[in-house]
């Protein structure tokens, strides 16, 4: 988990500026419902042309940083696809197709693209998924300068240069428009009015960064280590014994590792 960074979330930018860069609690976390726009993305299917997968998201400025395409895996218009590869527009990068039963099929399109990490479901995804990690948004609320490793070849690489420092509002505008230029917008962006993270002293939107933390393995994330535990508990002694149960329920309930760093976000 170290390498791998885990998430946190910090008051994210207005159009300038950030107004907090902190860690806060789950308890610390609002729904606030704000004004925003669907826009619809052409995804070529595979690696062969002709087939296209139609994504509707109200943050298109997170597309560098797609790890993937989630359905539900009873949503049978994207039945055929799990398992598949789609690539990311403007940056060819191959993300897979997956089924979870967190995607939302009456939700935009009913499949989702995955950023790391543009809201708690992808956090969620990312971890029960095994993702990459691919951030592109830094602690100043700006997409981060280039060139981004995961980006092949010179046209990714210019593509994401005309968005590295700018604030996340900008990047939306200016992405949108760099889709429209290379013919993967469907459509023009649809105002919608949706639920957002909000930090409850914070006036903008949340932003998930990564940071480097420190972890316990508990058995959470480890099924080999997991089973481990529950032979050594099957070793001792239990007094009253129906503790041994409740020991046991504890162990394979355990759902990620334990973190003693820092953030709970």
């Amino acid at each position: 988990n170290v390498a791998r960074g885990e998430a946190y979330l910090a008051d994210g930018p207005s159009l300038w500026d950030v107004t907090f860069r902190t860690a806060v609690a789950q308890a610390e976390l609002e729904d606030r419902e704000i004004s925003g726009s669907y826009v619809r993305i052409a995804f070529p299917a595979g690696d062969g042309p002709g087939g296209e997968i139609m994504i509707a998201t109200t943050r298109p400025e997170l597309l560098p940083a797609c790890v993937a395409l989630v359905a539900h895996p009873d949503d049978q218009r994207y039945a055929g696809l799990i398992g598949t590869t789609a690539r990311t527009p403007l940056f060819g990068v191959p993300v897979p197709i997956l089924g979870h039963r967190l995607a939302e099929p009456d939700k935009g399109t009913g499949i989702a693209m995955v950023c790391t990490f543009g809201d708690t479901t992808d956090v969620t995804w990312w971890r029960e998924l095994g993702l990459d990690t691919r951030p592109v948004i830094g602690k100043d609320g700006r997409l981060l300068d280039g060139p981004l490793p995961w980006l092949a070849g010179p046209a990714a690489q210019d593509a994401y240069a005309q968005l590295a420092g700018t604030p996340v509002k900008a990047a939306r505008a200016r992405i949108t428009g760099l889709l429209r230029d290379a013919g993967a917008l469907r459509g023009e962006p649809e105002p919608v009015r949706h639920a957002v993270k909000f930090y409850e002293n914070g006036d903008v939107p949340l932003e998930i960064v990564t940071t480097r933390q420190w972890y316990v393995r508990n058995g959470g994330r480890d099924p080999a280590l997991r089973h481990a535990l529950l032979e050594r508990g099957r070793e001792a002694g239990w007094h009253p014994p129906h503790m041994r149960a409740r020991y046991e329920d504890w162990v394979n309930g355990l759902a990620g590792d334990w973190l003693i760093s820092r953030q709970r976000y």
